[in-house]
This record gives structure tokens, C-alpha cells and sequence, in this order.
């Protein structure tokens, strides 16, 4: 599997007909989630105390036998192991039971697994000298294995937790008779003085893992904040850039992978920048050519961040492909971009100008039945164009077409919200020289991609972005021919290319559908598959 570079949507991405939904601004309250999941892991470590209970209550026999044998010769040794073994078997078969049944409260679960156990060992302190036993120290252990593995809102867990710690002076008081201890005994001074040494601690364990078990539970709301968008669930992150970044998700309702691209607006004090976004969503989910990834879904979260949902798809970038196998055949190449100038073409009839084009968000995908495409993905810095602001784009890039700019790396502020968009090898030159993007300049950037993906290395290189930018503003590229051995590249794709790269928007092509039919035949040469129909 390619590795996932960071401005790239997905790898391993899946797609089938993307169900689409109405497009909302998702601003659920995850209350009836937070709920479930919490419930969830709550009877889970449930379980695990039965489990740990069943464990550990045979193995404090030992204890016992060492009692017996020392401080309290009269303990009652054969009674004790009968009682551990008969909690052994309580925690065994509430396991069995508890495990299948998945409706039964969660409520009742937490006490029968504690309150059994906190009489049988209140018991034990009571024949074993009251409130002077150190058989507290099983009711104290009891306390702290509650609060640690079942964390959650102190509110809800206090009676559980109050009974375990009263348990202590209440099962001395009932059973105490067995052990000598009458309840004149409680007027004494000493075993009131054991019985407050005793239950200090044991409040105080009890409060402050009630407090650490809230605390643990709160982190566990934000996690599932953080993992969840509506009804999207966060699986992991696919790759990061200036932008945001990109994650594996999981449509709940309709139980099938998706990815989602978080924005990150950087002051949006105005709101403009949400209204751009939402209405430039919705245009893009328009979008209905297989060559375009589908955007199904767009909306806020609750931090303010903007986002949008995509299909999941399988394959790898091209980007992916050149780095691995390096320069690809002209059919092939030929055919990815017609896919991408008919997904482009699309956009465009829209007045939707995607501004980012390159071999990282060209998607080779297979399909159902196993063929290769490209879709276009990243539609997320698309922008929607006046159909008649082209004329002063035209104007703007003639007067700043005679002598280059002096441009700079503070310049280049080549992905920031409201500048120059796109990526330096592949942006027009109109558009590094202050105009605006219209469907010309995509032209440029798909052909540049063409040309990158045909020889293996971009357009122009330079040892320093300044250089980089005045070689693309002033300097006429090389045919693509020139950097492959002869008879790689055919004569009339050269010049098909060339123009598509030419300075002036206006020598190019038309419209993207023009640039897809001059690049048709090459991709049906001999050798190559054909498009389909």
C-alpha cells in the first residue's frame, strides 16, 4: 500500500456509488452518543472487575491461612475458604451471564459485582476482631478496584461507592456478635478510635478515586468528541496539510467507510469565509462526472471547524506512481488526463475552478469491475468564477506580462486562505502574477501535471523558489520530447502540451473539453486501453 503524502486524500480509499445526502451543517449534540459509547465501556469494565474478581478472591485464601496460623488462631478457616470460593463462583458466573446478556442494566451489573463482595468482607472484619481487624484492608482494596476500572461521573457512581465504604461500620455492627464484638463495644473509646483510623482512609480513597474516575471519564467525552462528527466516526488520520487534515471515517447510519477533509479557517471573524465555503460545497457535491471524487456531505463542527465528506477510494495517486515506477508511457498518461479533463470540464460548465491540480489530487482508483481511473480529487480550494470576470483577468495578466515581478518566498504563500492557491510547479503563471484563476489556468496546471508524469520531472526546476517563479512567469518550457530519448514522446503530443502550457491564457486551448479531444487520440494509440464510452 503507497504511503499517504500529506496534502493527499486517501489512501486506499473504496469507493462505489457514494449514497448521496442532503447537504447539512452537522451541529448534533453527541449527548445520546456520549451515552451509548460510555455505557458500553462501562458494562465492558464490568466485566473486567468480574473477571479480576474471579481471579484474585481465591489466591487472598492464602491470607487467610496465614491469619489462622498467627495473629488469629481462631479464625474460622474452613468457613473463610468455603466463603472465598463461593465469591470466586459469584464473579465466575456473573462473567458468564453478564457477558451474553447484552440488555441487562448496567446499574444492576456494577452491584451485584461489588455489593456481594463488600458484605462477605465485612464479614471477615467483623469475626475478626471488629473494627480493630486488618480485614479492612480488603474493603479498602474493593474501593480503589472500583473507582480505578470503572471510571465515570462521580454523581452517577456514589451510592455504589458510599455503600462499599459504609459496608465497613455496617456489616461490624450486624455481624459482629459472630466475632465478640457487642454493640456496647461501640461506645468504647479504642474501637472507636479504630473505627475513625479506619474509615478516614477509606473516605478518603473513596473521594479521591471518585474525583480521578470523573476526571478519567470527562477525558473519554472529549476523545469521543474529538473521534465523532454527527454521525461520522473518526477511524484515523490519512495525511495532514496547510489546509487541514484528511481522515478514515465511518458513516454510521449507512455503514460504509468515507473520508473526511477538516478545515482549518484561519480568522473568519466576518463569516465570510464559512458562507464561501458552504456555498462552494455545494456546488462541488453537485458534481456528477465519474472522474470526480463525490463530495456527499459538508458542515461545521463543534470547535468551528469546516468540513466536507467524501467517497472512500481504492488505488493510489499519481503522484504515488510516478515516485515509484518513475516516468509513465504516453497512453497511459494521455488517458488519466482525459479522465481529469472530462471531471474538469464538468467543474467548469459550473464556473467552478478547481485551482490546485496536481499529481497528488489526480486519484488512480480501480473500479468495481477492475478498471484503472483518475478522479479529481481536493475540490476543497475550488472556487466558483464570474463567467464574466475573465476579461479583466485577461487585462490584468497582459499589463503584468512585459517584465517579471520581483517574487520572493513571502510571495509564495502558495496554499494561504484569500492568496495565491495551488502548488509552485504546477500554478499558471497568470495567477503568480496577481490574476485570477479561470478554467485556463487548470488548464495549465493539468498539463504541467501531463508533462511531470511524462518525463518524470516538472516543468521547470530552480535551486530556489524565486528562481522557480520567474522561470515560470518568463520562460518558455521545453518540449517534453527533449528530456526523453527519441520517439518516446510523439511529435503532435508535444505541441498539444505546449500549448495547453502557454504564457498567455488566450494561446491556450479554449475550454477543457478542447484540451481533452486534441489529447484523445494519443490515449487511444496502439498499445494503450481504450476510453470508455
Amino acid at each position: 500500500m503507497a504511503r499517504v503524502k500529506p496534502p493527499n486524500l486517501a489512501k486506499k480509499n473504496s469507493s462505489g456509488g457514494a449514497s448521496r445526502s442532503k447537504p447539512t451543517n452537522l451541529r448534533e449534540n453527541l449527548g445520546a452518543r456520549y451515552e451509548r459509547e460510555t455505557e458500553a465501556l462501562f458494562r465492558t469494565r464490568l466485566l473486567t472487575a468480574a473477571m479480576f474478581g474471579a481471579i484474585l478472591s481465591p489466591l487472598f485464601g492464602v491470607v487467610d491461612y496465614m491469619a489462622s496460623e498467627s495473629w488469629w488462631p481462631t479464625l474460622p478457616l474452613a468457613g473463610f475458604l468455603v466463603l472465598r470460593f463461593g465469591i470466586t463462583l459469584w464473579f465466575v458466573a456473573l462473567w458468564v451471564f453478564l457477558r451474553s446478556a447484552r440488555q441487562f442494566p448496567v446499574t444492576a451489573m456494577d452491584w451485584l459485582i461489588f455489593a456481594p463482595p463488600a458484605v462477605a468482607l465485612g464479614y471477615m472484619t467483623a469475626v475478626t476482631g471488629g473494627t480493630s481487624s486488618p480485614y479492612v484492608a480488603g474493603t479498602t482494596l474493593l474501593i480503589m478496584a472500583r473507582t480505578i476500572l470503572v471510571p465515570g461521573e462521580a454523581v452517577k457512581h456514589l451510592p455504589v461507592v458510599g455503600f462499599l465504604v459504609l459496608s465497613y461500620p455496617l456489616t461490624i455492627f450486624v455481624f459482629g456478635h459472630a466475632g465478640g464484638v457487642d454493640a456496647a463495644s461501640f461506645g468504647d473509646t479504642n474501637s472507636m478510635g479504630y473505627l475513625a483510623a479506619n474509615l478516614f482512609p477509606l473516605f478518603a480513597i473513596a473521594g479521591v478515586g471518585l474525583v480521578a474516575s470523573d476526571m478519567i471519564h470527562a477525558m473519554h467525552q472529549r476523545l469521543i468528541s474529538a473521534r465523532s462528527l454527527g454521525r461520522y466516526k473518526i477511524k484515523r488520520e490519512l495525511g495532514r496539510g496547510a489546509m487541514g487534515v484528511v481522515y478514515l471515517a465511518w458513516h454510521r447510519d449507512l455503514g460504509r467507510p468515507c473520508v473526511i477533509k477538516i478545515v482549518n479557517p484561519d480568522r473568519d471573524s466576518s463569516g465570510n469565509l464559512r458562507r464561501r465555503f458552504e456555498r462552494e460545497a455545494r456546488e462541488t457535491s453537485l458534481l456528477r462526472s465519474p472522474y470526480t471524487v463525490q463530495v456527499f456531505d459538508f458542515g461545521v463542527t463543534q470547535q468551528g471547524q469546516l468540513f466536507y465528506v467524501m467517497e472512500y477510494l481504492d488505488g493510489v495517486s499519481l503522484q504515488d506512481r510516478l515516485d515509484e515506477a518513475g516516468p509513465q508511457s504516453f497512453s497511459e498518461v494521455c488517458r488519466w488526463v482525459c479522465y481529469a479533463a472530462e471531471s474538469l470540464a464538468e467543474a467548469h460548465a459550473r464556473n467552478l475552478v478547481h485551482r490546485d491540480i496536481k499529481p497528488d489530487n489526480l486519484f488512480l482508483a480501480r473500479t468495481a469491475d477492475g478498471r484503472e481511473v483518475v478522479k479529481v480529487l481536493d475540490f476543497g480550494i475550488a472556487r466558483k468564477v464570474d463567467p464574466n470576470g475573465s476579461k479583466k483577468t485577461r487585462g490584468r495578466a497582459k499589463r503584468l506580462g512585459g517584465a517579471a515581478r520581483s517574487l520572493n518566498a513571502s510571495d509564495a504563500n502558495l496554499t494561504a486562505v484569500g492568496t495565491v492557491m495551488g502548488t509552485p510547479l504546477y500554478v499558471a503563471p497568470e495567477v503568480l502574477e496577481g490574476g485570477g484563476a479561470d478554467h485556463r489556468a487548470d488548464q495549465y496546471s493539468l498539463a504541467a501535471s501531463a508533462y511531470h508524469l511524462l518525463t518524470g520531472r516538472p516543468v521547470f526546476t530552480a535551486a530556489t523558489m524565486e528562481e522557480l517563479l520567474w522561470k515560470t512567469v518568463e520562460q518558455e518550457p521545453e518540449p517534453p520530447s527533449t528530456a526523453l530519448e527519441p520517439g518516446r514522446v510523439p511529435g503532435g503530443l508535444d505541441g498539444v502540451l505546449i500549448r495547453a502550457l502557454s504564457k498567455d491564457p488566450d494561446e491556450r486551448f479554449t475550454s477543457m473539453e478542447q484540451f481533452r479531444l486534441a489529447l484523445e487520440p494519443f490515449a487511444a494509440a496502439p498499445g494503450a486501453s481504450s476510453l470508455p464510452e
